[in-house]
């Protein structure tokens, strides 16, 4: 191999090195789950990747900070909605709102002799920073899938925008399950 070639290749390797050390920083960040944030839709120990994105709907599975620590949850309502969950039946603006992404992990607990319910009695009002019960601009409210971990908007309070670290929706690991992340596996 000539000089020329030795260059050439590590010129290449560099703007690679580079490209990617970019999408890493702007784009993409891995993350091993743990055992806290598991749920319906990962698993301890997978590898999933938040991908930062501008829009963030409703049922996207994001990745969060507060005080810096990493969590995992779900969005369940968006700037202006308001939110009850009254005997186990989610309430989005006052209409009854199915949440598919739940049925399993719901089944199971019902399921358990303890009789409690799944997700506890809540209203988007009593979270500190509501107004008029309405989910303020420029947040959202955040729950865990496992309604029983509690660590989510329901003790931090409404998820503010740039606490958002990215939606999770692809996994890498393990291997048997790359691909994109559905909302119920």
């Amino acid at each position: 191999m000539s000089k020329r070639d030795l260059i050439r290749n590590i010129i290449v390797l560099g703007i690679l090195g580079l490209i990617l050390i970019t999408l890493r920083v702007f784009v993409f960040q891995p993350l091993w789950v743990s055992d806290q944030m598991a749920n319906a839709s990962v698993k301890k120990d997978d590898l999933v990747v938040a991908t930062k994105k501008g829009k963030i709907d409703r049922t996207d599975l994001v990745l969060y900070h507060v005080k810096e620590k990493q969590y995992l949850g779900r969005v369940i309502a968006i700037e202006s909605d308001e939110v009850s969950y009254v005997d186990d039946v989610f309430y989005l603006n006052g209409v009854a709102t199915a949440e598919p992404y739940l049925d399993k992990m719901k089944t199971k607990h019902l399921a358990a002799p303890s009789g409690d319910y799944f997700t506890n009695d809540f209203f988007s009002r009593e979270l500190k920073g509501t107004k008029a019960g309405k989910v303020p601009s420029n947040s959202y409210l955040v729950l865990n899938d496992d309604r029983n971990n509690t660590k989510d908007s329901r003790e931090f309070g409404y998820i503010q925008a740039d606490q958002i670290e990215g939606v999770v929706d692809f996994r890498l690991y393990p291997l048997n399950k790359f691909g994109f992340i559905k909302e119920e596996e």
